[in-house]
């Protein structure tokens, strides 16, 4: 049986100290609201309902979308069998870490630098665009989309031949929306038919704050950079 998302932000609550109210006082969110969570599926939470819980609990959107898509029924491809020594590991943001600051309608490019950390050499492969494929569709005919307020350049670009060990940095250029929030962009290295390369990793993702206060923003050297590890 899959663990419900209101379960899990009852579980991530206690180990941080936090009782429900606090939560919903950190968040921005009514009890309502966060009573309304154990209605998945029947009832999807708004995006920036996740967001707000994912920074108070302390883990990435993902992880809370992940637990709305488990109650889902959903239509999957058959992965393409792979070479278990084909391995992808995540290095660090070189441009805009988690949670960096954008203005409204600004263009910026995101960096990611990754290792192929395994045997197989990387060729032929792609980093792609999954937000129109993360849609949850409830029985109620209510939609919850990914990141649709964050938009790409565009939605597939090639990864350069990378032989075992050798490292790659991976571009992608976005435009901000004009409303101030969270927004976000998720992405997955796929073969040129679509299949996913890695299907068990978290993948990669953008997540920035849409503010007219960037003040603060940026150190002098550029963008912070963030040191969390995952692979594509």
């Amino acid at each position: 049986m899959h663990e419900t998302l209101d379960h899990y932000i009852r579980i991530r609550a206690k180990e941080l100290g936090l009782n429900l109210s606090e939560v919903c006082r950190r968040a921005g969110l009514s009890r309502q609201t966060l009573y309304a969570l154990a209605a998945v599926p029947d009832k999807l939470p708004a995006l920036q309902t996740i967001v707000s819980l994912a920074d108070v609990l302390q883990v990435h959107p993902l992880r809370l979308l992940n637990l709305v898509f488990d109650t889902q029924p959903t239509v999957r491809k058959v992965p393409r069998q792979r070479v278990r020594s084909d391995h992808s590991a995540f290095i660090r943001d070189v441009t805009f870490p988690d949670g960096a600051l954008v203005l409204p309608g600004q263009r910026f490019t995101k960096t990611w630098e990754l290792q192929n950390v395994g045997r197989v050499p990387w060729e032929g492969r792609f980093l792609q665009c999954m937000d129109e494929e993360i849609v949850v569709y409830a029985r109620s005919g209510e939609t919850l989309t990914l990141a649709h307020n964050l938009v790409p350049a565009t939605t597939r670009i090639p990864v350069p031949p990378t032989p075992p060990g050798a490292t790659v940095q991976l571009s992608v250029n976005f435009h901000a929306p004009e409303p101030a929030g969270t927004v976000l962009s998720y992405w997955k290295s796929v073969f040129a038919d679509g299949t996913v390369c890695f299907p068990e990793s978290q993948g990669l993702w953008v997540k920035v704050r849409v503010s007219t206060l960037t003040s603060g923003a940026y150190g002098e050297r550029g963008p912070l950079v963030a040191d969390t590890a995952f692979a594509i």
